[in-house]
């Protein structure tokens, strides 16, 4: 009888566990489909520039293309993403370049020194400690580029290193 019960209750708490699995999978799919829907036309959100502390609102930029990176200055692949960037600085006059970073305040500034990103001057680096930002796009992959038309809509995304020719492309179409 004790061995019935027992094969009951194990029973019972396998089938509970796969019913929650199901539940919380179709709740992040529910949820990546709402913030995919709401990240077709560039979002409101305003963050503080890490350097000077002014705050920049998206609704405030120019009527040109949005390369939109999530970066970590600690990110091998970041850095990489960023060094293309400033090599072909000349053939994204016409783009606003958003960076958005959730790294403390200090390592965020001395990245922004140490790549002498001062030289593009169509790049504004915003701090996003609160993750608000981040969590409006739901990245979870670092970098993570969002590329926006001049209509503001979104022409294309990418999760990890991406070439710049590549970006390039989405960008002037």
């Amino acid at each position: 009888m004790r061995k019935k019960v027992l094969q009951v209750l194990i029973y019972c708490i396998i089938v509970s566990l796969i019913l929650l699995l199901v539940i919380y999978s179709i709740s992040r799919i529910r949820e990546k489909k709402i913030v995919e829907e709401n990240i077709q036309t560039f979002p409101s959100f305003c963050a503080s520039s890490i350097i000077n502390n002014i705050e920049i609102c998206s609704d405030s930029l120019p009527n040109v293309p949005v390369l939109l990176m999530f970066m970590y200055p600690d990110c091998d692949f970041c850095q990489e993403e960023i060094n293309q960037l400033k090599k072909n600085q000349n053939k994204l006059q016409n783009i606003s370049i958003l960076l958005i970073t959730a790294a403390p305040q200090e390592q965020a500034e001395n990245f922004y020194i140490n790549q002498e990103l001062t030289q593009i001057t169509n790049l504004h680096f915003l701090s996003d400690t609160e993750m608000k930002i981040t969590e409006l796009f739901n990245v979870n992959i670092i970098p993570s580029i969002f590329l926006y038309d001049k209509n503001k809509k979104l022409t294309q995304n990418f999760k990890g290193e991406i070439k710049v020719e590549a970006l390039l492309k989405y960008l002037s179409e």
